[in-house]
């Protein structure tokens, strides 16, 4: 089933507030006004009914009154009228008047069957007359006449009912608008996504220029920044892998082109100890292809910020004597004389141990490589403060000064030889010490001739 959209969501979410608060307040707004209706009406019954008494008591008072019974017709107290929009509202009104002994003085003929109120009767009450309720009123005046006054209880309720109408009308025809408005202004509030959107979709691929943010609602710019940092790192990610190929292209071309030349002549050659050179060849050349695809995922695998997840303690003494184990077979092969010195036993740093690795193996190989049969080779690691110098030193051809800093550049060969040539170790060691926030030197060897690399990075200790 599909999602709502954001925009309906929240329309539907505000509209259903919007009723749930106005359809209570207008029940209450109704009962509310039903009540301040009736206290109203019997207000003016009440008032009515004093002004009645009133007049009987002065007609009586004058001379040649006959103070005998009368009966008015029904329509002889109309006059209170209640006005609401040019329309009249009319109630039937009725009343009966009695002396202080009793006796009927007058009454309206809707009212006149209606027998004489008790002797404490005062105040409202309803009765039911010829199928019809009224609202009564009964007081006792000053001069001890009994005044009876009432209306019929449908036309306060048909005033009642206009009135509730009237009110309700505007709440009725408003709601759907108020939906409209509403859903216009949800979608305008909502605009900055749409704007959002058609900006990533109008992005060309490989684009770096980040989202703008400039326009954006305080509340979307968390989401944008974040955003950005996440397109960044996905391009980064998609460039190292356009660059690990191009690597793999790089540097795999010429040593397999040397294999197979190799292999090619074993084919053909004519004796068995051309043939065993020629397959010697290959393998020699299939070993150095072998290590330059490790050095290259290797970087690939720094490049990628595989080794900066995670910080660990680690022991420098410990970490370079396995790799000069693991280096153990080039040593002797070479016939070198490497010498591992420390001024204390434990050396802690702070870092990322697969780069720290990678960093120690591919300096010491270098130094291995390029160091000549019989040779020497020194790593020496020592505090210096509050800092860790590490200085692996040969006695090789070494690097002219003015060349050295191009060294760390990806695929820069030193030396033009195909049984030494590699372009990818410093740059590794590079990647390691960036990581590290670290220095590196190339420095003249302490043997006279050769290279000394001296790195230089925080102490961790215990």
């Amino acid at each position: 089933m599909r999602a709502a959209s954001l925009r309906t969501r929240l329309t539907w979410l505000i509209i259903a507030v919007q009723v749930g608060v106005l359809i209570p307040l207008g029940v209450l707004s109704y009962q509310r006004e039903l009540s301040e209706m009736d206290h109203l009406l019997d207000g003016r019954l009440a008032q009515a009914g004093r002004t009645l008494g009133t007049l009987i008591e002065h007609v009586s008072s004058l001379p040649g009154h006959n103070a005998g019974n009368a009966v008015l017709p029904a329509d002889a107290l109309r006059g209170v009228m209640v006005r609401v929009h040019e329309r009249n509202f009319e109630p039937e009104v009725g009343f009966q008047a009695y002396a202080a002994d009793g006796r009927l003085l007058a009454a309206t003929a809707n009212l006149a069957t209606l027998s004489p109120p008790p002797a404490d009767e005062r105040g409202f009450r309803d009765l039911s007359l010829q199928d019809q309720t009224w609202r009564i009123f009964t007081l006792k005046n000053q001069a001890g006449l009994v005044i009876r006054i009432g209306e019929r209880s449908d036309n306060r309720h048909a005033i009642t009912r206009t009135l509730v109408m009237e009110h309700s009308l505007p709440l009725i025809i408003g709601l759907p608008l108020l939906a409209l408005l509403v859903s216009w202004a949800v979608g305008r509030g909502l605009r900055p996504l749409d704007r959002l959107t058609e900006q990533l979709a109008s992005r060309l691929p490989g684009s770096r220029q980040p989202v703008a943010v400039d326009d954006t609602p305080r509340e979307i710019t968390p989401l944008v920044l974040e955003l950005n940092q996440q397109i960044e790192r996905l391009e980064d990610t998609i460039e190292r892998e356009h660059r690990f190929a191009g690597d793999v292209a790089h540097e795999l071309r010429t040593p397999l082109a040397a294999t197979m030349i190799h292999l090619e002549s074993a084919q053909i050659a004519g004796s068995a100890e051309e043939v065993d050179a020629m397959l010697q060849s290959a393998q020699m050349g299939l070993a150095r292809m072998a290590r330059r695809i490790e050095q290259i995922l290797a970087l690939a695998r720094l490049e990628a910020g595989a080794a900066s997840e995670q910080r660990a303690r680690i022991q420098l003494i410990t970490l370079t004597t396995e790799v000069i184990e693991e280096l153990a077979a080039l040593i002797a092969e070479k016939d070198i004389a490497l010498s591992l010195t420390h001024d204390i036993d434990e050396v802690w740093v702070s870092g990322h141990e697969v780069a720290m690795t990678a960093m120690f193996r591919n300096l010491i190989e270098n130094a291995l490589r390029y160091s000549g049969s019989g040779g020497q080779v020194d790593v020496a690691i020592q505090r210096e403060g509050d800092a860790v110098i590490i200085a692996i030193s040969d006695d090789g051809p070494g690097i002219p000064v003015e060349k050295r800093e191009a060294v760390f550049e990806r695929f820069h060969r030193e030396v033009e030889s195909e049984s030494r040539g590699y372009g990818l170790g410093l740059s590794i060691v590079q990647r390691a010490i960036q990581l590290h926030q670290a220095n590196i030197e190339l420095l003249a060897s302490p043997f006279g001739s050769g290279l000394q690399v001296r790195i230089r990075m925080a102490s961790a200790d215990r």
